[in-house]
């Protein structure tokens, strides 16, 4: 389990969502009125071999190519957003999703706009923004954002990515913009997925910051395991999910979804729900069973992942 200094030192993992045209709404994609089969293949990213944006993009696509989310292509306009994003924030010793027009390296208020700015005729753009310590990879920043149950455009159905890595006032920050083109339609699988999935390995065991989920989970720093997050229709209900490990059971903090508890950011809703449990433990493999129902139908699905060295 990670310790209180190395909690209070990974400040912010924001989402941000814009729509041209109107508002994301719920945070997801399911209300999108045309969907296609998920992207299997891409062209080979541009990004330096050895960089923190090369190991970002291949660590996110591979954990979301496992799990049946599709792969997302390398957007050059939606980098252009990204490092501006990252420059705006170390010009302005800033940590945040939006910016202050009239402030240095203004680029866009939010994440839209600096998807416009740089050419990007939009659909919709989500984003995610996330400030690690510095002796942190962006391997690491990818797994957190996926450990986090309010990060979830990561996995949404868009198409297309922008990155951006490096130093900040306070750490590494990894700014992740997410595109879907105005005439493109959303990666849907047709079915419900989970991450993790069936053979993910690596997974934070525990995870936490003082300013997520304060609402629900109380004390001096909010700790929780590797949430079990649940795609499927805009109608998706999940009745029940358990993990179990080597020990035995492990305790559901909470889950949030539509018929569950309502989360308090509105992320897991419509389409969208998060099992949330206590610390699990470094290096084990973990079963998890989610069962509910899903366009109209009863599921169960059931898998094994396991957790990396933290």
């Amino acid at each position: 389990m990670k310790s209180k200094n190395e909690l209070l030192a990974v400040l912010v993992a924001g989402v941000t969502l814009t729509a041209c045209g109107g508002a994301w709404g719920n945070g997801g994609d399911t209300l999108a009125p045309a969907a296609s089969a998920i992207v299997t293949s891409v062209p080979a990213a541009t990004y330096e071999a050895t960089s923190g944006e090369a190991l970002a993009y291949e660590t996110l696509n591979a954990e979301r190519s496992r799990c049946g989310f599709g792969l997302l292509a390398q957007d050059i306009r939606l980098d252009q957003a990204a490092i501006g994003h990252l420059d705006y924030l170390v010009q302005n010793n800033a940590v945040d999703d939006f910016q202050r027009p009239g402030n240095a390296r203004f680029t866009g208020v939010n994440s839209g706009n600096r998807a416009v700015a740089a050419g990007y005729d939009h659909r919709q753009v989500g984003e995610t923004l996330l400030t690690v310590p510095f002796y942190e990879n962006a391997e690491y920043a990818v797994r957190f954002i996926l450990s986090s149950p309010h990060a979830l455009v990561a996995l949404h159905g868009l198409r297309d990515v922008g990155l951006a890595w490096g130093p900040t006032a306070v750490g590494r920050t990894l700014e992740m913009v997410f595109g879907l083109a105005e005439n493109a339609e959303f990666q849907d699988a047709g079915k419900v997925l989970t991450y993790p999935c069936e053979g993910s390995a690596g997974v934070l065991a525990a995870t936490g910051r003082e300013d997520l989920l304060i609402s629900l989970f109380t004390g001096p720093d909010v700790i929780w395991g590797q949430p079990i997050l649940v795609k499927g229709a805009s109608d998706l209900r999940v009745a029940a999910a358990s993990i179990t490990g080597p020990g035995g059971p492990v305790a559901i903090k909470a889950i949030y979804g539509d018929g569950q508890t309502t989360d308090p950011e509105g992320q897991c809703k419509a389409g969208v729900a998060c099992a949330i449990p206590v610390a699990l433990a470094t290096n084990t493999t973990y079963t998890a069973t989610v069962s509910g129902t899903n366009a109209g139908a009863e599921f169960t699905s059931t898998f094994s992942f396991r957790t990396g060295a933290r």
